[in-house]
Formats: structure tokens, C-alpha cells, sequence
């Protein structure tokens, strides 16, 4: 369930909505931090999580008397029972939910976030609340970049609420690192840090098996799949319903419809090694941040050799993962597709080695080239 998305579209048609955030949690509960659930008045519609059981029945009739009033926001503390009951929460632990209301007024700040995050972009929202738990300020960071305006904003409401740099960065890295919310006191209240974690383009060029069980790992863990298969009967929505889009296209014209970004990762995985080279010839000219190419370690040394004859650069095959996949013995589809999914989000979670080429053979003729 995408709550953003829900958020956006309630805000777009004029309605208010009450947003239920676990902000904080202790001993042992259903769901980590950063759980959310939005409640919509009209039609009493719930959607989204917080863990269930009696612990949601309750968030959500919060959240309906939050509408009723007319209020803004509150953090309320939920005791999870450690004793056996019907309703089945015995989990023990407890934890704290923010409650606001979001409107209209807010429209052009979850439009923001949405979009930032359907960009690709690693993002936050930042609550600011005063001593009575109401949210008096939002802020949204987009990108963790140093963007000149965005760090005087940030830089300003730090000083203005008197927080040092330095706790706000430590609590700020922490938040991102564990993608859960983080909670920075001041004298007058409190930040409470959401990261939001951009969407992950992929795009995946061939819709035989292995691309097909790609799709389906990746769009579980995160990723928003493209499929690309000069083949309509290999490329069409019935055979992929876990991507968000489908281009059965030649491969040449395919890149005329693509907006490849730093934050897009490309799989190689066509029917041919002679399709698969016009594909990385293409695919090394672009700004991906992972290009991975399938194949034994023969097929991929006979590819870029023809590619350095057609005058690609040897720096610009050094950026790409192949032998494509960690190598964990894989050989069905759907293993070799687990290994594909892992290996991007190793690169994705900027872990390991930012090249690939495992393969020891592969690895020697590249250092042979210079």
C-alpha cells in the first residue's frame, strides 16, 4: 500500500485525512518505527498498517475522534498487553503513534514529498512540534543533497530552535541508516525525523524467464520495474503484473522512451549475446548507477571485445556488473534472479564493490586492457 500516494490523491480531491505514524517503540511490538495508516473520514476508510489486533482498532478510533474535533495532531502511548487475551496482543512492549491531521493547507508539502520520491530520490519529511505534541512546521528534505537553498533552510530552523548541527546530523544519519523516524528535543519541543526512501527504477531489458522472475523479486524488494522485449508476446501486462510498465519495442527505439537517472539500475537479460551488446553499448552512455549483464565469463569477454572494436571505452565496461549477480551457485531462473535482486541492492545500499566483474578470468582481461 502506497500511503503517499493515498495521501497525494486525498489532498488533490479536497480531503482531509488523519495520518497515524509509530514514532517510537519498546520491548516487543508487531511492527518496527515508521509504520504508518491513513484514515479517511468519508466512507471510514483505513489503509495502511500499524500492527493490527487491538492496537490499530484503538489508532484507528483515535484517529476518527481527531477528525470529529477537528484537531491537528497528538502522540498518544500504546501498552501492548504481556498476558494472553482474545484479541491476541500479547507482545509486551509499547509504543508511541503520532496522530495529525493532514489538509489542504499541506497540499504542496506531500506533493513535494511525492514526487521527490517517485523521482528516485532518498528523501524526509520533518515534524516540528511544540511542548503540547502539535505539529507547528513541516519540512522536507529532498536528495540528502547540498542543495544551496535547502541547507540555508535547514541551517535556519536549527538555529532558530537552537538545535547544534552536529546532534541533528548524528540523529539524522541514524534515521536514514535504519529507515525508521528519529526524535530531536529542543527547549521548545521536538523534530521528529521520517526518512522516505525513493523509488528504485529498473529497468530490465528481456522478458524471457530470468527476466520475468527479476521482475517479480524486485518489485518486493523495492524496486519499480520496466520491462523492455522487442517480443509483444514476451513483453505484455498479463505476463508481467508486477512491473509498472511494459515496452514491447526494438531495442534502438526503446531508449528514445527511457528517463534513465543516477538512481536507475539497468539488468541485461535478452535472448542473445549480440542483443544483449547493443543493449550495454547504449547502456554504458548513461548516467545508471548499475548496469549488469548476464552471461558466462566467456560470453562477456567475447562482448566487450567486439564493444572496444565499435569504439566503446574500456573505463565505461569497467562500470558494469558482470558476470552478472552474487555469486551464490545459482542455477534456475528464479535463483538467478535472486542473486541479480541481492546484487542490486548491494549497490543500492552503496555496499561492497561499485564494479562487479567477479569472475576471475573477466577480472585479468580487464587489468590486460589497461
Amino acid at each position: 500500500m502506497d500511503i503517499l500516494a493515498e495521501v497525494k490523491t486525498a489532498l488533490d480531491n479536497l480531503e482531509r485525512v488523519v495520518l497515524a505514524t509509530t514514532i517510537a517503540s519498546s520491548g516487543s511490538t508487531p511492527l518496527p518505527s515508521g509504520a504508518t495508516m491513513m484514515v479517511k473520514p468519508v466512507g471510514d476508510i483505513v489503509m495502511g498498517t500499524v500492527g493490527g489486533g487491538v492496537l490499530e482498532a484503538e489508532v484507528i478510533d483515535q484517529a476518527k475522534g481527531l477528525i470529529a474535533e477537528r484537531g491537528g495532531s497528538l502522540i498518544r502511548r500504546f501498552e501492548l498487553s504481556d498476558t494472553a487475551s482474545d484479541e491476541g496482543m500479547i507482545c509486551g512492549g509499547s509504543v508511541e503513534v503520532l496522530f495529525e491531521v493532514i489538509e489542504e493547507s499541506d497540499r504542496l508539502t506531500y506533493t513535494r514529498l511525492h514526487n521527490s520520491r517517485n523521482d528516485g530520490n532518498d528523501c524526509a519529511i520533518l515534524r516540528i512540534l511544540d511542548k503540547n505534541h502539535r505539529v507547528v512546521e513541516r519540512l522536507v528534505l529532498e536528495n540528502f543533497s547540498n542543495d544551496g537553498d535547502q541547507q540555508a533552510s535547514l541551517t535556519a530552523l536549527l538555529t532558530r530552535l537552537q538545535i547544534p548541527a552536529e546532534s541533528f546530523d548524528k540523529a539524522f544519519e541514524k534515521a536514514r541508516r535504519q529507515e525508521m523516524p528519529a526524535r530531536i528535543e529542543f527547549s521548545a519541543g521536538e523534530i521528529i525525523v521520517q526518512p522516505i526512501i525513493g523509488f528504485q527504477p529498473l529497468i530490465v531489458f528481456g522478458g524471457g524467464h530470468v527476466g520475468c522472475a527479476v521482475s517479480k523479486i524486485a518489485s518486493r524488494a523495492g524496486f519499480t520495474v520496466t520491462i523492455v522485449d522487442d517480443r509483444e508476446e514476451y513483453a505484455n501486462a498479463q505476463r508481467f503484473p508486477d512491473a509498472v510498465r511494459v515496452l514491447p519495442m526494438q531495442i534502438d527505439v526503446s531508449f528514445n522512451h527511457l528517463d534513465i537517472k543516477s538512481s536507475t539500475s539497468i539488468v541485461i537479460v535478452t535472448r542473445g549475446h549480440q542483443l544483449d551488446g547493443e543493449v550495454l553499448a547504449r547502456a554504458v552512455t548513461t548516467p545508471a548507477r548499475y548496469i549488469g549483464m548476464i552471461g558466462s565469463s566467456r560470453k562477456v569477454i567475447a562482448t566487450y571485445e567486439r564493444l572496444l572494436k565499435q569504439g566503446v571505452p574500456l573505463d565505461a565496461l569497467k562500470r558494469v556488473h558482470a558476470p552478472i549477480g552474487l555469486d551464490i551457485g545459482a542455477v534456475t531462473a528464479e535463483e538467478i534472479a535472486v542473486s541479480i535482486v541481492a546484487e542490486l541492492i548491494r549497490a543500492r545500499r552503496g555496499v561492497g564493490e561499485t564494479t562487479s566483474a567477479k569472475s576471475e578470468n573477466v577480472k585479468q582481461w580487464l587489468e590486460k586492457q589497461g
